[in-house]
């Protein structure tokens, strides 16, 4: 038996409640049923974590629905299932804002135009060569300068190091966004920059156009993201790097190919939730002694 708070195996029976074996945690102190379910759900865990693989496959949510009821046998509502997809994208998206992959360096950079509350946004994307792994994204609505360094400072948190090479194209607020992010006056910081990759150039962008290719097919059975728009798009960057796997990569996820080995998002919800728990958990407060003088 193992604790669904904090996945420690110091677990010990507490009881039953109207015929259903409770358990406790010596570790955290938590109380459970073993349902086979997530913290605070009453769904079964598997279900959920399929309905979320589907929907980053490509089904619109009125499909996951049909779908869920063919393979399980269970009914459950469209904004049940929406639900799920924005709780979950956001619990795992902020756990692993602390996992550091392991790159290349050499860093492929685009934009494209997908549609949010019916208005067009700019999806920026930056791509490790090597590993195919998505370092960074981020939507806005205009290519400037500032969304620019945005990008590029998001990819230096997600980063070990810094990258030894970056390839874009030749939009102007590259360059400058670029100088202001990574210019060093030290030659083993630098970091090489490629303009004007594109068909008539040597050196070229297309997994970064293959990706752009991708996230359209994801945002067409949406029909237009509405107000959760950055969870679902940080939900589908989770799925590219640690559920997908890559035909490039010989079958692994561009996760595993980074160093990480977590897969699925079964066990991604299940370590966010273990994260979550830990980062909520306070120490005792420790009494201390306080001197009191007595006049006599």
């Amino acid at each position: 038996m193992i604790c669904k708070f904090c996945s420690s195996k110091r677990v010990v029976k507490k009881g039953k409640v109207l015929g259903k074996q409770f358990y406790e945690c010596k570790s955290c102190n938590h109380r459970f049923v073993d349902n086979g379910s997530f913290v605070k759900m009453r769904v079964e865990s598997r279900i959920i974590a399929h309905a979320l693989d589907l929907y980053y496959e490509g089904l619109s949510v009125r499909k996951v629905s049909r779908q869920i009821e063919h393979i399980f046998g269970f009914k459950v509502s469209q904004v049940t299932i929406w639900k799920w997809i924005v709780k979950y994208s956001k619990l795992v998206s902020e756990f692993l804002s602390t996992l550091k992959p392991e790159l290349s360096g050499d860093w492929h950079v685009d934009e494209t135009v997908i549609k949010a509350k019916g208005e067009q946004k700019w999806f920026w994307e930056v791509i490790d060569k090597e590993t195919r792994y998505l370092v960074s994204s981020h939507l806005s609505g205009e290519r400037t300068i500032e969304e620019v360094v945005k990008l590029f400072t998001e990819c230096m948190k997600s980063s070990k190091e810094r990258p030894k090479k970056i390839v874009t194209d030749g939009l102007w607020a590259y360059e400058k966004g670029f100088n202001k992010v990574f210019y060093s006056r030290y030659k083993e910081k630098r970091v090489e920059h490629i303009k004007n990759a594109g068909i008539r150039s040597r050196l070229t962008n297309n997994l970064v156009e293959r990706l752009h290719g991708t996230i359209k097919d994801r945002t067409k059975p949406a029909r237009g993201l509405k107000a959760t728009a950055k969870t679902v798009l940080d939900g589908w960057v989770i799925h590219y790097n640690f559920v997908r796997p890559h035909g490039y990569l010989k079958g692994k996820t561009p996760a595993e190919a980074s160093g990480i080995p977590t897969k699925g998002w079964h066990e991604l919800i299940q370590q966010a939730i273990v994260h979550n728990v830990k980062k909520e958990k306070k120490p005792l407060q420790q009494t201390i002694p306080i001197e009191v003088k007595v006049r006599v």
